[in-house]
């Protein structure tokens, strides 16, 4: 496997950028190769006269919109930059899963068939992946996931990838970072049993307090659609926790929150990746001080294009970016890269090139992809203070 080495999020250094990639992959055997996809030149000086089709499936209503809008946005934002740099058009098509599993696979099915996307970006939630993945598999269609973080989706197959660091790895940085910062000797576990991804992250969870010498004290799991949360919280307010570490979605996390502090439940709340948003700190208001999250992206990091990012985005929407933002905004700059490496935007030319991505400098900090889909990045883990993310 030969790897690609490329720097930068930011569109004014787009040129640069893009100038590094090289022409490596093998030529595509797909029956099903477009010519017009493919063009001459590579890196800067790629020009594909055909425009690209990227599709995107994101939960724009219902129980996931909190994230799925912030991916609609980030992932715009990224071509519209890159459409401004030239050589390469893309159009982008976006689908409404409506958080279904139903209209998930309508979607995918959409835009492999009729609307013959080079590249799907999404689904919002790792529930849908695992059923929508294989149909993006079995078409041969690449799919890059930017919220997928639940254990077993590369798995799918070869032509899966993820630019979203799994909740494995968020949770292995912040219960650490938490313990080194708070002393964690025992601690309270709270979980959705319900959702593929928080009982992923459960499994993780327990992995973890065992290496770290951290004790289970109280074990008490919950399902998604629960709205009442008092019986497991007063088997944590029997016990005396050093924290309380909590795998759910931001559905069920505000309430229990919320009702974790009025029922007098003082010990510090660690979570991952769900965690990591402006919105969910909005919603719990005051309940969400001292709240510590690992995730993939934090406003106050100093990496590249972070700051252009940053501003960009609240001139086009009016508000601050979140972590669903800032992923489908990297992989509108990571597909891109995959088109420009040989030049070709054919799906095949696009699996093979995701797959061979080094330390991409983007604005989650270097990012790569290996050929089994992975993706390796370094987490970031927060705690709110003041009502507003800080590096811990």
């Amino acid at each position: 496997m030969r790897l690609k080495t490329s720097s930068g999020a930011a569109v004014i250094a787009a040129a640069a950028l893009l100038a590094s990639a090289a022409c490596v992959s093998e030529e595509p055997s797909s029956n099903t190769t477009d010519s017009a996809l493919s063009g001459s030149g590579t890196g800067a000086d790629c020009v594909i006269d055909e425009t690209v089709k990227i599709g995107a499936v994101f939960s724009l209503t219902e129980g996931a919109a909190f994230a799925g809008l912030y991916q609609q946005e980030g992932l715009t934002l990224a071509i519209e930059q890159l459409n401004a740099v030239g050589g390469v058009q893309y159009e982008l098509i976006v689908e409404d899963d409506k958080t279904t599993v139903e209209d998930s696979v309508a979607a995918f099915e959409k835009l492999i068939d009729r609307d013959e996307v080079s590249v799907i970006v999404g689904p919002t939630l790792s529930g849908m992946a695992f059923t929508t993945y294989t149909d993006a598999q079995s078409a041969g269609v690449p799919a890059l996931g930017v919220s997928t973080t639940a254990e077993g989706i590369p798995e799918i197959g070869d032509y899966i990838f993820r630019a979203s660091v799994p909740e494995e790895v968020a949770l292995a940085a912040s219960i650490p970072a938490a313990k080194e910062a708070l002393g964690l000797e025992k601690v309270a576990v709270l979980y959705d049993s319900a959702d593929e991804f928080t009982a992923s992250a459960f499994n993780t969870i327990t992995d973890v307090l065992n290496d770290e010498g951290i004790e289970i004290v109280v074990e008490e799991s919950f399902e998604t659609t629960d709205t009442d949360f008092s019986a497991q919280l007063n088997k944590v307010l029997g016990t005396e926790v050093d924290a309380v570490i909590l795998s759910a979605l931001p559905g069920a996390t505000v309430p229990l929150v919320k009702q974790a502090r009025d029922l007098g439940v003082e010990a510090p709340i660690v979570g991952g990746n769900a965690f990591n948003s402006p919105v969910l700190v909005g919603a719990l208001e005051d309940a969400s001080e001292g709240l510590i999250v690992g995730g993939a992206w934090s406003a106050a990091a100093e990496t590249t294009g972070n700051a252009e990012f940053i501003a960009a985005y609240n001139e086009a929407y009016e508000r601050a970016p979140d972590q669903f933002a800032a992923q489908a905004y990297t992989a509108g700059f990571l597909i891109d890269q995959a088109v420009r490496s040989d030049c070709d935007a054919n799906r095949e030319a696009i699996k093979d090139n995701l797959g061979q991505i080094l330390e991409f400098d983007s604005i989650l900090g270097p990012i790569s992809i290996d050929e089994s889909g992975e993706v390796t990045q370094e987490p970031f883990v927060q705690i709110v203070e003041n009502g507003a993310f800080t590096l811990l």
